[in-house]
């Protein structure tokens, strides 16, 4: 039994490329799709232990050049705070002068947080 060659060797259809096309659409529209923010201003849990200050950033978007300021004077900076938990170690916080905040001395007046969002928008939040 002879077969011809050209039947055994299949051509792409009009519906096998319209197969092809709708996978590719839905992996693109599928790959965009991401939780859309909470709130366009910051929106953190605050908590503090003995060690640690504990940020719960509820905001449902990453903050990027994030700089925490304890008191007006002592400082952390961190490139990026993803979305959820946060825990910085008190003694990572410092003055100009380079002296770590102490918690044992001190106690925390006011917190303040500068973030830009994901928009590339400055965000300021106060607690």
């Amino acid at each position: 039994m002879r077969t011809n060659l050209l039947t055994c060797i299949r051509k792409p259809g009009i519906r096998d490329a319209a197969s092809f096309s709708l996978i590719v659409f839905l992996a693109i529209v599928l790959a965009g799709c991401v939780p859309a923010p909470k709130s366009s201003i910051p929106i953190a849990d605050i908590s503090v232990t003995n060690n640690h200050l504990i940020v719960q950033n509820e905001t449902g978007f990453v903050w990027f050049n994030a700089k925490l300021t304890i008191d007006d004077k002592y400082t952390y900076e961190a490139a990026m705070m993803t979305a959820g938990k946060s825990s910085v170690p008190l003694a990572k916080f410092v003055d100009d002068q380079g002296h770590a905040y102490e918690r044992g001395r001190w106690s925390i007046r006011n917190l303040t947080i500068d973030i830009t969002d994901t928009l590339g928008r400055k965000k300021h939040f106060s607690w």
